[in-house]
């Protein structure tokens, strides 16, 4: 399974207003819509990092890279990027007539966080600093992206650095919190070990059993996984099915 570690930086709208609070704001005001300032990514378990940004491929030559990346990925980690990354591209996709790339499974890690802890804060940089893994790059706000939408250049720099970043973060909090990750893709799918019990979240073979796991209908086999810690059902049900009931 190819699993693509991903973060995209907007630039913000520009419109024309007349006060600062409670404004609703008409699309007339728009004098220019946001977009894609620039894209980081890595694959999980390389070293390697991609870097691309409109300052230094043009939209077009960034937008392809990261859409030649997402069509060859199984599965996309990011954070909150099922609201927000993913839309943003493919809004950039079809503006430039692009089809959809392959389909691929999402691992959004703020969905994990948000659905299992309770931080003071489920942004990123405070749930990795809670967690020992590192922080995110320091800026200067908004200064940094009016100077990126300029062209200037050692505000590229800082973004650049502060986009890759948030990428390497991704790594580290997504195998972190891989035994509450639900619904994970299944690297079952993608490994054949035949009847051997594999975790589904690491793809380890290192499985304890731990019970039995009770569905509606058929008990089957729990195990624990020794190294990331996930408990998964499996393949095979544990004696016949209840009386009265046709599998």
């Amino acid at each position: 399974m190819k699993l693509l570690h991903l973060d995209i930086e907007t630039a913000p709208s520009k419109a024309f207003v007349f006060g600062l609070f409670g404004q609703d704001i008409s699309i007339k005001n728009i004098d220019e819509a946001g977009y894609t300032l620039c894209w980081a990514a890595k694959w999980h378990g390389k070293r390697s990092m991609y870097f691309d940004s409109v300052h230094k491929s043009g939209m077009g030559g960034m937008i392809k890279g990261i859409y030649n990346l997402l069509d060859e990925a199984d599965a996309v980690v990011h954070y909150n990027g099922k609201k927000f990354d993913i839309p943003v591209l493919n809004g950039e996709f079809v503006k430039m007539g692009l089809t959809p790339p392959a389909p691929y499974q999402q691992i959004d890690l703020y969905s994990v966080v948000r659905t299992n802890f309770k931080f003071v804060s489920n942004k990123l940089d405070w749930v990795c600093q809670e967690l020992g893994l590192g922080n995110k790059v320091q800026h200067k706000g908004i200064e940094l992206w009016k100077g990126c939408m300029a062209g200037d250049d050692k505000s590229w720099r800082d973004m650049e650095r502060y986009n890759r970043q948030d990428v390497r973060l991704l790594p580290k909090l997504y195998e972190r919190l891989l035994p509450w990750i639900n619904k994970h893709p299944n690297w079952a799918h993608y490994i054949e070990e035949g009847d051997k019990p594999i975790c589904r979240n690491c793809k380890s073979t290192r499985m304890k059993s731990k019970g039995i796991e009770k569905t509606t209908i058929i008990p089957y086999r729990r195990y624990k996984c020794l190294d990331c810690g996930r408990y998964s059902k499996g393949r095979l049900r544990v004696g016949p099915a209840p009386r009265g009931l046709t599998v």
